[in-house]
């Protein structure tokens, strides 16, 4: 049981440092003219009435232009699946591609990826598995890059919102 989670583990690991060393080489193209728009870290929370989930994530911006922004977003938090009669609790890692369509403070969101969870059964038995990530939503964050981040959004783990800082 142990090996497996370890070696799971390792395998998110080693994804996660992939892609944030792809985004540091796109860096180098200097999408993004104001070096101050890179980064955000901010609080996840969604629910449905048989699924949910809450993570901590990281996002970085890779392409930037006046009405698109790409960012590449990683985390780590829980999710929850409650068919009856069994339940599933674990923790899980999310990492996704963000695409943000609008201007000034306002943005069309689009989140795409998968989130790799270690599920527990209630009769102890570990399920590893990868569940999509779909959300659609709104996005509100200033221009200057600097501040608050809020978003709403519905998506595959139900209706959520977050609440971040910009850096």
């Amino acid at each position: 049981m142990y090996r497996t989670f370890f070696q799971d583990f390792g395998k998110i690991v080693t994804i996660c440092t992939l892609f944030y060393l792809s985004s540091l080489s796109i860096r180098c193209q200097d999408s993004i003219p104001n070096h101050k728009l890179r980064n955000s870290i901010h609080i996840d929370c969604a629910t449905a009435l048989y699924i949910g989930m809450a993570s901590v994530n990281f996002e970085r911006t890779i392409i930037y232009t006046n009405h698109y922004r790409l960012n590449l977003n990683s985390g780590f938090g829980g999710w929850y699946f409650v068919p009856i009669p069994r339940e599933y609790i674990g923790l899980s890692v999310p990492l996704s591609f963000n695409n943000l369509i609008g201007s000034g403070s306002n943005f069309f969101e689009a989140d795409l990826g998968l989130r790799y969870t270690f599920l527990s059964e209630r009769s102890n038995k570990d399920r590893f598995q990868y569940f999509p990530i779909l959300n659609l939503g709104y996005r509100f964050q200033r221009p200057n890059g600097k501040g608050l981040l809020f978003r709403s959004f519905i998506g595959y783990s139900g209706l959520g919102i977050g609440v971040g800082k910009l850096f």
